[in-house]
């Protein structure tokens, strides 16, 4: 079937699904011969607010008999134009262009000249090209900014919740946040990330773990002795009763994905995550990140932060980093100042966690929507690899 024709000829024959996809209409995804109907749609809605195949053929008329093809186009395939429909064919058209874009970019990186250091460049154009959920960055005035709040008054925000109660209280996160989780060596950085990895997937957000460190088969026995209660040396040495792995029916299914990424950068961490299409990605741990054009480990730090930052951002997916303290932090309880090596990791978080203090050992120590410098009754079951909420 012609998919660029049954698509717009749709959105006129259902002009209340318009509000739902003409902020993603793009020339680009059209063909040539198919654009100026695209863009006469894009403009008829701008300048009215609705869409229909008769309003566009009296404000074009020149474009009259592309516009009539394109409704025919729907008619003649009998398939009905109903707002799921709709809202496919729109991304089939996006991922029938990401594949385009992504060859196009393949075919330019067989240039023989290219080194390494411009492949790199490469490989995340292509993780962005396959971003079909992407996009673009626009102006937005004042008043589409509180017509938008308007509209959804009776929605209830969705923050995506941790599984520990006490900290989802006070840390709502939401797409597009960069969340930091230091501690000193031993402190549960990388239990606490797969515990709250593994509860993010059950309740069905996509996850992609990265680890830099540490085996994916360690991290199996760290995330199987969480689950089920059981001691680590236990897991590790299989001596794990079958009928107690039961439980992890709902991990098996859940979409939680481990990736060792040894002497990897952020650029290969975003299009391996682009490719899983994740929601949110967990990294451990951020200081020993690839950079290879930084001339000190200031500056690498910093960069590293500053990308990790812009990956949220761009993608809107949830990025977790785990950062080492510096070894002054021995103290009793850790500040954001500890985070070793650059100023960077604590401007760029949205939140910061902070693990392994004496008095306070599970410490929210930035958290730029909401009170800050809280610590909480969450304490370390190290045997177990849990965090586990206590009454004080």
């Amino acid at each position: 079937m012609d998919l660029e024709k049954i698509f717009l000829g749709s959105v006129m024959i259902k002009p209340e699904v318009a509000p739902d996809v003409i902020g993603d209409l793009e020339l680009e995804l059209f063909s040539e011969e198919i654009r100026p109907v695209c863009a006469a749609l894009i403009g008829l809605f701008d300048a009215t607010g609705k869409l229909d195949a008769v309003a566009a053929v009296e404000r074009y008329p020149a474009l009259k008999v592309p516009i009539v093809e394109c409704v025919e186009s729907l008619e003649s395939e009998c398939i009905r134009p109903t707002r799921e429909n709709i809202l496919n064919w729109l991304r089939m058209l996006k991922e029938n262009r990401a594949v385009e874009k992504f060859r196009s970019i393949a075919l330019e990186s067989c240039n023989q000249a290219l080194g390494y250091d411009d492949l790199q460049g490469y490989y995340e154009k292509m993780g962005r090209a396959l971003d079909v959920e992407g996009k673009t960055d626009d102006f937005k005035s004042a008043g589409d900014l509180v017509d938008d709040y308007i509209r959804s008054l009776g929605e209830k925000p969705e923050y995506i919740p941790t599984g520990l109660s006490k900290l989802d209280r006070n840390l709502h996160i939401l797409p597009g946040n960069f969340i930091l989780i230091g501690g000193r060596p031993s402190a549960g950085k990388t239990a606490l990330s797969i515990q709250l990895a593994t509860e993010m997937a059950i309740r069905g957000y996509r996850v992609c773990y990265f680890s830099l460190e540490t085996s994916t088969e360690i991290l199996s026995y760290r995330m199987i002795a969480n689950r089920i209660c059981n001691p680590l040396e236990d897991v590790e040495n299989k001596r794990v009763p079958v009928a107690e792995l039961d439980c992890l029916a709902r991990l098996r299914k859940a979409p939680l994905f481990f990736m060792p990424a040894s002497g990897k950068s952020v650029s290969w961490i975003k299009a391996q995550a682009l490719r899983k299409k994740s929601q949110i990605v967990f990294v451990d741990y951020v200081q020993i990140l690839s950079c290879a054009d930084a001339k000190d480990r200031y500056t690498q730090i910093t960069k590293i932060s500053i990308a990790l930052h812009e990956l949220a951002q761009s993608t809107g997916m949830v990025v977790f980093g785990l950062a080492q303290l510096n070894r002054g932090a021995a103290r009793s309880d850790p500040t954001v100042a500890d985070l070793k090596e650059s100023g960077q990791l604590e401007q760029d978080a949205d939140a910061i966690i902070l693990l392994g203090g004496t008095d306070h050992p599970f410490i929210l120590a930035k958290n730029k929507e909401g009170e800050a410098g809280i610590w909480f009754n969450i304490v370390f079951d190290k045997e177990k690899q849990r965090f586990l909420e206590v009454t004080p």
